[in-house]
């Protein structure tokens, strides 16, 4: 009998029957849907129910169980085979990245997935495909995904993963939820619970993206106020809140910057920098003759050197000041002007308020922010925790009480619970040093629902609002528009199998990514979660 997986021995004849239909539809498709796939999706939906979700999950879930992954499997397998003889049948031409690597996750947390130890093994035995997991955790009163991701990591399933993510951000019920079923010490135990479980592939494969990493995000810190923009005794001045900017050359002039080269991190760039002096008003910007006012009769609190470039989006023009992460740290800072299109403007702050402290609690033994830190204990952590604290309380000796308050109230939190479950979970120090455990993203993206959080800067969900998001997905030259497009096959609403066709590039746009898109119907093909039941994500009380 044909579409048998190589543990079977028979199925019965509803099986074979959805197996045949499966396999007809895959077949019609072209062979990329195989060898481009990259989303192999057994779950849609998510209870977190983050604020700024990039997918719009809703609060509600369906999954396959075994036997219609089962079925799945055996659809895909006989039909790859029509086209390779090789041990890998998906994914197999996705060079631009990661070959032979499936996503079980866009708009679901796969960590709640509860056979996500079968979708593992299967995957790798039948397909020949590797599974990366990124999730950000589950309640540990869940005894079943307890077993599923205990038993992944007690077996030659650990071989069969190509990356583990922990997301830690300031997001999801736990955090954005005011109410007594949800407690911030339950999150951290939650995550401690799970970064305990996963010892096992972090003793074996070590830190890495693609190995096992904790991925720090934060929400924004972003504020309306009146831009200025002007020339004053030939020297350009852009000035927003308390913050003003002026050019240390007299007529410059600026010529839109683009990304160079996504893939290179450190952010290259077509133009140079535009070099400007930061200085520390002490009020707040709103008028062009008050500053210039301002400017004539007073000395300036001088602050530093900065690099400038300019930029735009759908919105409009935009400077992006000290884009980069350089030797010392990151001291980013984006303003927008008001334009045709932008109706508000403000200013973001993309400074990396933790790899800074690292790096001036690195200076004291003559190390720079990238130099490996090895033999840590806790007491050096503590001592970064203090130097972040300090930091907040220089900003607000200084009038910045913008970054003073979102230290307190966004960076710190994040970090005290993580390294609270780190701790929790027996991980040496060290991780917390290892940028390839430790990955510290910035601000959230631009993406889904996220839009809500930058205030009007711009009317648009998904648009690309700093240099780094421009990287990341923007739709000229970006790490998304050089893969081009990508196939995904996932678990729908309402028993629906979905498929489609992500045209990358087009992130970066209202309409969305998908370009193509065709659904199969199966009655009784998924199972549902019950809406009721407890301890669906992290943070839950007993």
């Amino acid at each position: 009998m044909g579409y048998l997986l190589s543990d079977e021995k028979t199925i019965n004849s509803e099986d074979l029957n959805i197996r045949k239909k499966l396999s007809d539809i895959f077949s019609d498709l072209p062979m990329d849907f195989l060898s481009k796939m990259r989303h192999l999706q057994p779950q849609i939906g998510c209870f977190n129910n983050c604020g700024f979700c990039s997918k719009f999950s809703v609060c509600k879930s369906e999954y396959w169980d075994e036997k219609s992954l089962r079925n799945i499997i055996s659809a895909l397998k006989t039909t790859a085979l029509n086209y390779t003889s090789d041990d890998l049948l998906l994914a197999w031409e996705r060079q631009e990245h990661r070959v032979g690597v499936i996503f079980p996750y866009l708009n679901n947390d796969i960590g709640s997935y509860p056979y996500l130890d079968k979708f593992v093994d299967l995957c790798y035995k039948e397909l020949g495909v590797r599974t990366r997991i990124s999730t950000v955790g589950y309640s540990r009163f869940n005894e079943k995904l307890n077993a599923v991701h205990k038993k992944i990591n007690s077996s030659a399933s650990l071989f069969a993963l190509a990356g583990v993510r922990l997301s830690v951000s300031q997001y999801g019920r736990v955090w954005e939820e005011k109410g007594n079923n949800n407690s911030l010490k339950d999150y951290e135990l939650d995550l401690t619970n799970f970064l305990k479980i996963y010892r096992p592939y972090f003793d074996m494969f070590g830190s890495g993206s693609r190995r096992m990493c904790v991925e720090l995000r934060y929400n924004p810190l972003v504020m309306n106020s009146e831009v200025l923009e002007f020339n004053y005794n030939d020297k350009y001045i852009i000035a927003t809140s308390n913050y003003l900017f002026i050019s240390k050359e007299e007529n410059v002039e600026f010529k839109e910057s683009h990304i160079a080269n996504p893939y290179l991190h450190s952010l290259a760039l077509t133009e140079k920098p535009i070099i400007f002096e930061e200085y520390n008003l002490p009020f707040m910007a709103s008028k062009k003759e008050e500053l210039i006012k301002y400017l004539d009769n007073n000395s300036l609190d001088y602050e530093k050197d900065v690099e400038v470039y300019l930029f735009s989006n759908k919105d409009g023009k935009y400077y992006a000041i000290e884009p980069r992460i350089k030797h010392n740290g990151n001291y980013g800072f984006n303003i927008y002007p008001l334009t045709d299109e932008r109706k508000k403007s403000g200013y973001i702050v993309t400074e990396r308020f933790l790899l800074n402290a690292i790096y001036k609690f690195k200076s004291r033994y003559n190390m720079g922010l990238r130099d490996a830190y090895k033999n840590s204990t806790w007491d050096d952590v503590e001592a970064v925790l203090k130097i972040v604290s300090k930091e907040a309380h220089n900003y607000r000796k200084r009038g910045k009480i913008d970054k003073a308050e979102y230290i307190d109230e966004h960076i710190l939190p994040v970090l005290k619970t993580y390294i609270n479950a780190l701790k929790g979970a027996n991980y040496p120090a060290d991780c917390f040093f290892d940028k390839k455990f430790t990955i510290d993203t910035g601000i959230i993206c631009n993406l889904g629902r996220a839009i809500n959080y930058f205030k009007g800067l711009t009317s648009f969900v998904n648009e690309p609002l700093t240099p780094t998001h421009e990287r990341n997905y923007g739709r000229h030259c970006s790490t998304m528009k050089q893969e081009n497009y990508v196939w995904k096959l996932a678990c729908g609403f309402n028993n629906t199998i979905n498929i489609e066709k992500l045209d990358l590039f087009k992130t970066a746009s209202v309409e969305g990514q998908t370009s193509f898109r065709y659904d199969i119907n199966i009655d009784e093909f998924n199972k549902v979660v019950d809406e009721k039941e407890r301890y669906l994500y992290p943070g839950v009380k007993e």
